[in-house]
């Protein structure tokens, strides 16, 4: 089955956060080491003081009924994605990844994060927002699973010359110090594997920053980790979407209260990205009404294709609609002129189409 976003695999720009097969095994992050010395000593963090999983399990306890709404809100989200199938989820995660970058203070939008994977061009002087973006909305697309190897997940392998990369990859912790950094966080996982992936997933937000596994500021990468984490049962959905209460991200307190902040934000995003469903399903519904009534089969088709993928250029379109690039061509434009579809590119050639819902 082809991809919702066709070239988010293997076309689209490198990135600093993707794993790159063919690099080489040492992680640029690693310094030259001379074998006849003795490596420098790795000082130990005390982060967990600041994250006592004992507190934590404790307000899991108190908050038991609030935990079980969130649980159930994510799960029936997670039926309904199921229902629409995987286009539905990339276009909950182009929504959640334009929240992490926003949340960052970054400028890109979700449409213009599609057009990049798709390899319609990126934005001038949003390359490093894009990036990150890239980054995230992959993780987001996967199918369900808590991340495993923290520099596999975070794609921390040479691509390019270290002084060429971003800041946020030159300022996060490197070789030994990263090393103690993803120790403490996964001893402070295994201490919370009896909770419930929530209650793991917002553990894990404030763990991952108190130990210091990403740049100072970084917003993207733990709030992907936790929501992938909270995730972790689903069937379908891969991430805990947050973006409708993203100010969780960047909320303090105690143990309750940032628990209690986090099941609430579950609960808010579920019932958001629902919404975001049921918009694009009464669109196909309206839609369809309308374009039953034009010759032949096909407009109901393309309707189709345009729900079941956030973004579709128009030789795609043509194939899922079982037509020419020429029909479907003028059939894209008249939907157009019938306010029923959007063009995202601006350009003459190589457009790409989303439903107006």
């Amino acid at each position: 089955m082809k991809h919702p976003l066709p070239d988010m695999d293997e076309s689209a720009p490198r990135s600093i956060y993707d794993r790159d097969e063919a690099a080489e095994e040492d992680p640029w992050f690693l310094p030259p080491t001379d074998e006849d010395e003795p490596p420098l000593p790795i000082p130990r963090r005390a982060v967990r003081s600041l994250a006592d999983p004992a507190e934590w399990l404790a307000a899991e306890a108190r908050l038991a009924a609030d935990l079980a709404r969130a649980a159930a809100d994510l799960a029936r989200l997670d039926a309904v994605v199921e229902g629409s199938g995987e286009g539905m989820v990339t276009r909950l995660a182009l929504i959640e990844a334009e929240a992490v970058i926003l949340a960052e203070g970054g400028r890109v939008r979700r449409e213009q994060i599609g057009r990049d994977m798709m390899g319609r061009g990126g934005v001038p002087g949003l390359a490093a927002d894009l990036g990150r973006a890239r980054w995230a909305l992959r993780r987001l697309s996967a199918r369900p699973g808590a991340p495993e190897g923290l520099r596999g997940f975070l794609g921390l392998h040479e691509t390019e010359a270290p002084a060429a990369l971003p800041e946020s990859a030159r300022t996060r912790p490197a070789g030994p110090e990263f090393d103690a950094a993803e120790a403490e966080f996964r001893a402070g996982m295994d201490e919370m594997a009896g909770a419930h992936p929530l209650t793991r997933a917002a553990y894990a937000f404030r763990l991952w920053q108190l130990a210091g596994l990403s740049a100072p500021g970084s917003v993207a990468e733990p709030a992907v980790a936790a929501a992938r984490i909270a995730a972790q049962e689903n069937r379908l959905l891969g991430f805990a979407p947050m973006a409708a209460a993203r100010a969780v991200w960047t909320s303090g307190g105690e143990a309750d209260e940032r628990l209690s902040r986090w099941l609430g934000a579950t609960g808010n995003g579920a019932m958001s990205a629902l919404m975001s469903v049921r918009r694009v399903d009464d669109w196909a519904k309206a839609t369809s009404a309308v374009v039953s009534g034009w010759k032949g089969g096909t407009p109901l088709r393309m309707v189709e294709a345009l729900r079941a993928r956030p973004l579709l250029d128009t030789e795609d379109a043509a194939v899922l609609a079982g037509i020419s690039r020429d029909s479907a061509e003028r059939l894209l434009a008249r939907m157009q002129s019938h306010g029923m579809i959007r063009e995202l590119t601006g350009q003459g050639r190589f457009r790409l189409w989303s439903a107006a819902a």
